[in-house]
């Protein structure tokens, strides 16, 4: 089973595959524990409505702290990018710095 993006077809009704990747950002603060106990649920949600018919391929992506550490960037193209090619995207909770002219991330994304 290969993992597929989300599509939409020309009458715009949306084509989820059996095996969908779908972007996550963990978040800022406790968001990286929120995550790890989320993603369990919703497999597990998947699996019992699915069995294994139908599995998410989890795809991380950066935003919020942990990208300003790796990328040097709060809300780097790449993950905007990412999210508008899959069309859909879920994240924890991301912190904006105070002061800095920077837009919050939770309103551009």
């Amino acid at each position: 089973m290969e993992a597929k993006k989300i599509e939409y077809n020309a009458n715009g009704e949306r084509i989820v595959p059996d095996r969908p990747i779908i972007p996550y950002i963990e978040g800022d603060g406790v968001g990286p524990d929120i995550w790890k106990a989320a993603v369990r649920v919703f497999d597990a949600a998947v699996e019992a409505c699915y069995g294994r018919k139908r599995k998410v391929e989890w795809l991380e992506v950066y935003a919020g702290e942990k990208a300003f550490r790796l990328k040097g960037d709060w809300a780097p193209e790449e993950t905007i990018e990412t999210i508008r090619e899959h069309k859909v995207g879920i994240k924890g909770p991301l912190g904006t710095p105070v002061g800095r002219g920077i837009r919050s991330i939770n309103v551009l994304l």
